[in-house]
């Protein structure tokens, strides 16, 4: 009998649950939209606890060498900012000439897009094609237009909405001194706002997570500088117009799973085949390359299965993310889903406990 009444207080538990998950999902765009001014407010805390989680084991490192924590947050921020300043000699005077040179060159570049536009339109409208066949193809020719204007509008938006939160990117370093300083007080004041006893199985979860997506961020950040490091050799000894602007779009581009590269590559192809088709195939054959190599050798090596999430749920997260975060959930719509599943798997470790006791 007690565990019949276990079973069905286990299940009642599980249906409100479902239901309010279920609530929650039809009335999540109800929510954003409400919730948008806060989560602009909110913006630069959110970056910067993801970026004081990904510095934290530097610190933690510095520590084992009885290094104070402040003096450990000086030493890695003078670190940091030695290569910052290193990396910007190197690049800076390159990136600066590149686009310049790219918005001289803008003009010769709509001029032989519209030419190669024109010239395949009257390939296109000499061939005898039955007229139903014709008209979709003009309506999805004119949606694949929009769909391009648009594209442009974004990313000059996005490019447009860095410079605007320069004081957020100012913010953000002292966000992210205080929460490294007070990581640890700020983690146990977290458990404590638990029931005694579930904080176990919290530090517990909390462990997981920290363990699976620390090494997914680290690991992320080190394969898209070295992915968009190669990239830019390979289009430099191709000779390819703008290498390192390329190089680095390719680059931060890969952080996005599966969509990421073909993002990326678009624009280097399509400067290519501005310059002839065979450059272009070029092109494609270095990227494909690069991403077979990353695929088969880099990413096994260093990320491994850290998070150990199917790939359909990989595309689903990618999916659900960016259509309700756009860029930002592309980026971390995969590690939200396996924070989400470590969660999950506990949570049903807590409902036992719960009906145990």
């Amino acid at each position: 009998m007690e565990r019949y009444f276990n079973f069905q207080h286990k299940s009642w538990r599980y249906g409100v649950l479902g239901a309010v998950v279920i609530v929650a999902f039809f009335f999540l765009p109800w929510l954003l939209r409400v919730a948008a001014p806060l989560l602009v407010v909110l913006e630069p805390f959110l970056l910067a606890i993801v970026i004081a989680y990904i510095l934290n084991p530097l610190v933690v490192l510095f520590e084992r060498r009885r290094v104070s924590r402040v003096l450990a947050i000086v030493l890695l921020y003078a670190i940091f900012f030695a290569l910052v300043f290193l990396a910007g000699v190197w690049t800076i005077p390159g990136l600066v000439t590149e686009l310049q040179k790219l918005g001289e060159r803008i003009p010769e570049y709509t001029e032989r897009a519209q030419a190669l536009i024109s010239h395949l339109y009257s390939d296109y409208r000499r061939v005898n094609l039955p007229d139903s066949l014709r008209v979709a193809l003009d309506e999805n020719i004119l949606l694949l237009q929009r769909g391009l204007q648009l594209l442009l509008e974004r990313v000059t938006g996005t490019l447009l909405g860095i410079f605007s939160h320069f004081f957020v990117l100012l913010l953000v370093p002292l966000l992210v001194y205080y929460f490294l300083r007070d990581m640890e007080h700020l983690k146990r004041s977290l458990v404590l706002l638990f029931p005694a006893r579930y904080r176990q199985r919290v530090m517990v979860a909390g462990s997981e997570i920290d363990a699976a997506l620390g090494a997914y961020l680290r690991g992320v950040l080190l394969i898209c500088f070295l992915v968009g490091f190669l990239t830019y050799l390979g289009l430099r000894l191709l000779g390819v117009d703008f290498a390192l602007i390329l190089g680095l779009i390719y680059g931060i581009t890969n952080i996005i799973p599966y969509f990421g590269p073909l993002i990326g590559a678009l624009p280097a192809v399509l400067i290519a085949l501005l310059d002839s088709p065979a450059q272009a195939l070029k092109v494609v054959a270095v990227m494909v390359a690069i991403q077979q190599l990353d695929s088969q050798l880099i990413s096994p090596q260093i990320l491994g299965r850290s998070l150990g999430l199917h790939p359909l749920l990989v595309v689903l997260a990618l999916l659900l993310g960016g259509q309700l975060f756009g860029l930002v959930g592309l980026i971390m719509g995969v590690p939200l889903a396996a924070t989400l599943r470590i969660l999950l798997r506990h949570a049903a470790g807590l409902q036992q406990v719960s009906v145990k006791r």
